[in-house]
């Protein structure tokens, strides 16, 4: 079977459980994923190539716009990763080049998820921020040196800086991955999924969300949330006896 989806992270919020507990939650927004093409590995793995991401056509590169031009799409992507089919040795893969993918096809409600995403980047940071030193003395002379990193090393052994010393440096801009997160709700009409807890990048980025397998199930309050479903209207049933019938 298929456990990944790409999807866009729009915003952190909250909700609360049934039993009056408060999650953290962030929405993600799943846009379509285009299948681009599908090919077996030697070991007999099933790949599929998945496009995601809106971009002019015009602006994605030759070889990739020939490709999609093969598998009957019109509009061009952002990004394409391969995703492998797990569970089977052999798996024979319902999915072809031209088809598309939404929510309900890899994940439902109550799944457990590990995101995958880049963190935000933070330029270049000091130590302070970028490892979370202490900084130094406020007092005694060093007015100019709270946050400065200090002794880096000796000058006779070892005469240099050893190789990963936390200094300061470029800080964020990593790709993450957070595991153990559970699917509360799924808005199949807004495209939109929602996780308890929070998932590293930016909002508009473009993360990755795997199914572990596991379920878990954990109830929103959607009376509180304004969520609720409500009941269709019944319609009244007249009962037409015989004689009006004629």
């Amino acid at each position: 079977m298929l456990n990944t989806i790409f999807a866009t992270k729009v915003e952190m919020s909250q909700a609360w459980s049934e039993d009056g507990k408060r999650l953290p939650i962030t929405k993600l927004k799943v846009s379509d994923n285009l299948v681009l093409s599908k090919k077996e590995t030697q070991d007999k793995q099933i790949t599929v190539e998945i496009g995601y991401g809106d971009k002019k056509l015009k602006n994605v590169p030759k070889p990739l716009r020939s490709k999609m031009a093969k598998s009957g799409f019109t509009s061009g992507v952002k990004q394409v990763e391969g995703v492998k089919f797990v569970g089977e040795e052999n798996p024979e893969s319902p999915l072809e080049a031209g088809q598309t993918l939404s929510i309900t096809d890899v994940l439902s409600l109550g799944d457990i998820v590990e995101i995958q995403g880049s963190t935000k980047g933070r330029g270049f940071a000091g130590a302070m921020k970028r490892h979370g030193f202490h900084g130094g003395p406020k007092t005694h002379g060093q007015s100019d040196r709270a946050r400065a990193v200090g002794s880096i090393g000796a000058g006779t052994t070892p005469g240099r800086v050893y190789k990963g010393k936390r200094m300061p440096g470029r800080y964020g801009q990593e790709t993450k991955t957070v595991s153990g997160l559970t699917i509360v709700y799924i808005d199949q009409k807004n495209n939109e999924l929602w996780v308890n807890g929070p998932i590293p990048g930016s909002r508009n980025s473009t993360i990755r969300i795997s199914k572990t397998g596991v379920n878990k199930e954990i109830k929103l309050n959607l009376n509180l949330l304004g969520l609720a479903k409500t009941e269709p209207e019944v319609a009244e049933v007249v009962e037409v006896s015989e004689e009006s019938k004629s």
